[in-house]
């Protein structure tokens, strides 16, 4: 099942709710609320709970993407690994190379952003 990227949002100042993407609440980052106008700080260890629970929950979904994304790519490689193992004689040769590109996008360090 798909993990939706946003999370909601309490404002500090009109405890209105928005959402916004959890990719980019982090720690730094400011948005302003759309109700108030008034610019909500993310910054780590503040002392306003709803500051903190944005972070946590961004950082929970943030985790639930990354492992969504890991599944996606094992998946892709059991798909052509059993590929690989049904084709036989002349087809054979091409079964590898198709192996190979999945393994090269799934190296460790790069970047998640979908194609």
């Amino acid at each position: 099942m798909p993990v939706d990227d946003s999370i909601q949002i309490r404002c500090t100042r009109c405890k209105s709710k928005f959402r916004d993407k959890a990719r980019r609440v982090r720690d730094g980052h400011s948005r302003q609320c759309p109700s108030c106008e008034c610019m909500v700080f993310f910054i780590e260890g503040s002392p306003n709970k709803d500051v903190q629970a944005a972070l946590r929950e961004a950082e929970r979904i943030r985790k639930l993407l990354r492992e969504e994304e890991y599944e996606k790519i094992v998946a892709r490689q059991n798909a052509a690994a059993a590929a690989a193992a049904v084709v036989d004689g002349d087809e054979a040769e091409a079964a590898p190379t198709a192996s190979r590109r999945v393994e090269r996008r799934a190296t460790p360090g790069r970047g998640s952003r979908s194609r």
